[in-house]
């Protein structure tokens, strides 16, 4: 049901899975002990650092899981060939789905080195597209802590752009990896404003398995990385 590959003007988006990133490789980056900057990464998200290989390889299994079972998808983001870092996991991003209520919350993360390129908005307009002109769903939601300035600044921007609007702050409404409650600023976008803003035109393709579109040059090796699944938005303008 969800796209098996999401592409826009620079970047390629695919399933977060034990096929496109190896989950051991993964570990080398997101353990504390491991990694220079994830510690600054992950300091607005709801997650820590991976303590051990296993805890790499269970997320992976879910989000796979999560795809297939069309609960929530997640994607690995790779620049497109002209970007610096072309090819690299630069990062992931998601959005989970509540059917019943005909909505979809968006999440991201970057590393360190992609921050600053205006990623999340491009992503953020693909994202509309999907879940408003392929998965029929009605409210698009994103949420970030306050702390977080330049991910509620892109946030701002994106939702502006698409017609949409901040919707408040929600006193402990997330949780952080040591168990503190946060706040969180939230913003949605409908379809209809994002209709009205857009036309139904949008710049991104989607691809599914057995499409004879989908690009084939996706597996990542050691040293590349991934996202821990996360509903807040954590990255840079």
């Amino acid at each position: 049901m969800f796209p098996d590959e999401i592409v826009t003007p620079r970047l390629r988006l695919r399933p977060l899975s034990r096929e496109e990133v190896d989950p051991l490789a993964a570990y080398d980056y997101f353990a504390a002990s491991r990694s220079d900057t994830i510690e600054e990464e992950t300091k607005y998200v709801t997650w820590g650092p991976h303590k051990t290989p296993k805890e790499a390889y269970d997320y992976f299994s879910e989000a796979s899981e999560a795809h297939e079972n069309a609960e929530g998808a997640t994607y690995a983001i790779f620049p497109r060939e002209g970007e610096a870092g072309a090819g690299e996991l630069a990062g992931t991003a998601g959005f989970g789905t509540d059917w019943d209520k005909r909505r979809a919350v968006f999440g991201m993360w970057l590393r360190k080195e992609f921050w600053g390129r205006g990623y999340s908005g491009e992503r953020a307009a693909a994202f509309f597209a999907a879940v408003f002109d392929v998965l029929d769903l009605e409210v698009a939601l994103a949420y970030a802590m306050p702390e977080n300035e330049p991910s509620c600044r892109a946030i701002s921007k994106y939702t502006e752009r698409f017609g949409g609007d901040e919707i408040g702050t929600f006193r402990n409404d997330a949780i952080d990896a040591d168990g503190t409650p946060r706040d969180v600023r939230g913003w949605a976008v409908t379809r209809e404003q994002w209709y009205e803003a857009t036309g139904g035109e949008y710049d991104a393709e989607f691809h599914w398995a057995g499409d004879d579109r989908l690009e084939c040059d996706g597996g990542v090796e050691a040293g590349d990385r991934f996202e821990r699944r996360d509903p807040l938005e954590a990255d840079d303008e």
